[in-house]
C-alpha cells in the first residue's frame, strides 16, 4: 500500500514538474521573440511637413510621399466644390466632398474634406476664411470631371485627404479614413528581455534537476530497507 501511494505521489509530482517546465520554456520563447523588436512607443508616422517641401513646384508625387501627412494653407473655392458619389464606408454608401484649395502661390490642390451620407448635404459647407489643413497625399484622380489644369495644380497626379483643419468647418464633416505610410519600425536588441530568456530557461533546468533529485531521494530509503537485517524474534 505504501509503495502504491508513493508511486501515485511520484506521478503527480512528475506531472506538476512537466507542466512547469513547459510553462517556463514557453515564457522563455516569448521573451526571445521580444528581444529584437521596435522601441516601445515607436511611431512610424512621420511628422507633417509643408506640401512644397515634400512635392515642390507641382512635381510628380514620389512613391515615398504617398500617405504622408502634409500641411497647406489657403482658401477653399466653394464654387468648385463637388460631391463625388460611389464610395463606401463600413458597408455604407457615401459621397466624398472634394473642394479645391487655393494656396498662397495661387496654385490649387484638390482636398477631400470628408464624407456625407444620402442626407448630409448641409455638412458639406466649406469655410469662407483662410484655413490651415493637414492632409495625406494620395495618387490618382478623385474627380472624373472639372479637374484642375496641370498648369496650376500643386499635385497634378494626386490629391489630399484631410485629417485636420484650423479653423474647423462650420459643421461637423467627418474625414475620410486614410492610413499612414507603410513604414516598418527598426528592430533593436533589448537586454532586459534577453535576461528574462536566461531566467526562464534556468528555471526550467532547475525544475528538471529538482525532479531528478526527488526521484533519487524517494528510491534511496527503499534500497536501504531491503539491506536491513530482520529484527530477532522475541
Amino acid at each position: 500500500m505504501r509503495t502504491r501511494q508513493s508511486a501515485v505521489n511520484l506521478a503527480l509530482w512528475t506531472v506538476v514538474l512537466l507542466l512547469l517546465v513547459v510553462a517556463f520554456v514557453m515564457l522563455g520563447r516569448w521573451q526571445w521573440q521580444r528581444t529584437y523588436r521596435p522601441v516601445d512607443g515607436y511611431s512610424a508616422e512621420p511628422a507633417a511637413i509643408p506640401l512644397e517641401t515634400l512635392v515642390p513646384g507641382g512635381a510628380a508625387i514620389p512613391a515615398t510621399a504617398v500617405a504622408r501627412q502634409v500641411t497647406v494653407t489657403g482658401d477653399y473655392v466653394t464654387t468648385g466644390q463637388e460631391i463625388v458619389p460611389g464610395h463606401s464606408l463600413s458597408g455604407q454608401t457615401v459621397s466624398w466632398v472634394v473642394t479645391p484649395l487655393v494656396l498662397a502661390d495661387k496654385m490649387e490642390v484638390l482636398v477631400v474634406r470628408g464624407w456625407i451620407g444620402t442626407t448630409g448635404d448641409a455638412l458639406a459647407t466649406a469655410p469662407t476664411s483662410p484655413v490651415s489643413v493637414t492632409a495625406r497625399i494620395e495618387i490618382g484622380d478623385v474627380l472624373t470631371i472639372g479637374t484642375i489644369p496641370a498648369a496650376r495644380s500643386a499635385l497634378p497626379s494626386g490629391y489630399l485627404i484631410r485629417t485636420a483643419q484650423s479653423p474647423p468647418d462650420p459643421l461637423s464633416l467627418q474625414p475620410v479614413p486614410a492610413g499612414p505610410p507603410d513604414d516598418h519600425a527598426p528592430q533593436e536588441f533589448h537586454l532586459q528581455n534577453a535576461i528574462y530568456v536566461v531566467q526562464w530557461y534556468l528555471l526550467a533546468i532547475i525544475a528538471v534537476v529538482t525532479w531528478w533529485r526527488s526521484l533519487r531521494v524517494r528510491r534511496r530509503p527503499h534500497a536501504a530497507d531491503d539491506q536491513r537485517p530482520l529484527a530477532p524474534a522475541v
